[in-house]
């Protein structure tokens, strides 16, 4: 090996600053993450997409998707339900 192939990876300096960029992207990564994977999130994610589901953009109620969703939730329900006491 020569003198250059690791000239810029000797210098103390020069790796305690990629270290230092590393760390800080490392924890905006791992930041994005926690916020993308909290229950706050998730269910507010949830509850947009249902409402997306069941709302009409005029504020009207889209029955027979309504009754779709509530029977799914339902049938969620009642199989908790079940598998709790069985």
């Amino acid at each position: 090996m020569g003198k250059d192939a690791g000239a810029g990876a000797s210098d103390p300096a020069a790796l305690e600053a990629q270290i230092v960029v590393a760390r800080e992207q490392l924890a905006a990564t791992i930041d994005a993450i926690a916020a993308r994977v909290a229950p706050a999130a998730v269910a507010t994610q949830a509850k947009s997409r249902v409402r997306a589901i069941v709302i009409n953009p005029d504020g009207t109620i889209k029955h027979d998707k309504a009754v779709i969703v509530g029977g799914v939730g339902l049938m969620f329900t009642l199989f908790i339900a079940w598998r709790r006491f069985h």
